[in-house]
């Protein structure tokens, strides 16, 4: 899993660094709450861990912004030293998935995680189908419906399309669109990746005068945008 870090204590960085990538895990970690979004608004990731007090934006101001802007079923966990119930609660309320004070035991954390993978997967997996403008996916069956018209994509083109779709507005980067399509974030992808954008472009008609576009992010990624 790719996981996103709030923590703003480098010891405390580098231990769950460590023990992610100990498990086969990635990770990217920030110190501040405000270059944390923008990490946010660049990179996939699977799971977010949030520290409340640190430098910039608050952790729980961070929660309130990611349940406001990013995908509702993206597990967000606090881990912080804060003990008392009204912090828990308020947390809670504002849309963390877990609570876990400091110090952390290192499988606790991991099997919090895990469960809370696992019930957001299961909720994907229920809400297997959506629409955006006249681009309507069912994921499960794998299948791609514009205008009333079945269009078929090959297995990579469907799964860049569903990243894009899923994100509108958002910039994809390179690393994460090469590592939820290939597994392994790994540059040696990026001409095979711009074969596939330009096969979108053609295959799904993705012109101004259809209503959306990807854009390319000169040597960093794609966005999916709306032209009005």
């Amino acid at each position: 899993m790719i996981v996103a870090i709030l923590e703003d204590s480098p010891a405390q960085v580098e231990w769950l660094t460590k023990l992610l990538q100990n498990h086969g895990h990635r990770a990217f970690s920030r110190a501040d709450g405000d270059s944390f979004i923008a990490l946010l608004q660049q990179q996939i990731v699977d799971v977010v861990l949030l520290d409340w007090g640190v430098p910039g934006m608050s952790g729980l101001s961070v929660l309130r912004w990611a349940r406001t802007n990013l995908l509702p079923g993206l597990p967000i966990l606090m881990v912080t030293q804060r003990d008392d119930e009204d912090s828990i609660v308020q947390a809670l309320n504002v849309g963390a998935d877990d609570y876990l004070q400091k110090p952390v035991r290192e499988r606790e954390l991991l099997a919090r995680m895990a469960a809370q993978l696992r019930k957001s997967q299961r909720g994907e997996a229920a809400a297997s189908q959506f629409r955006v403008g006249h681009f309507a996916f069912n994921l499960e069956a794998k299948t791609l419906i514009v205008d009333g018209r079945q269009v078929n994509l090959p297995t990579r083109e469907f799964d860049l399309a569903t990243l894009l779709f899923s994100n509108p507005g958002r910039i994809m980067t390179k690393d994460a669109l090469i590592q939820r399509i290939w597994g392994a974030a790994d540059r040696k992808y990026d001409a095979s990746l711009a074969t596939y954008v330009s096969n979108l472009r053609s295959l799904l008609g993705l012109r101004s005068r259809n209503g959306y576009v990807i854009a390319t992010v000169y040597n960093y990624g794609y966005r999916l945008e709306r032209v009005y």
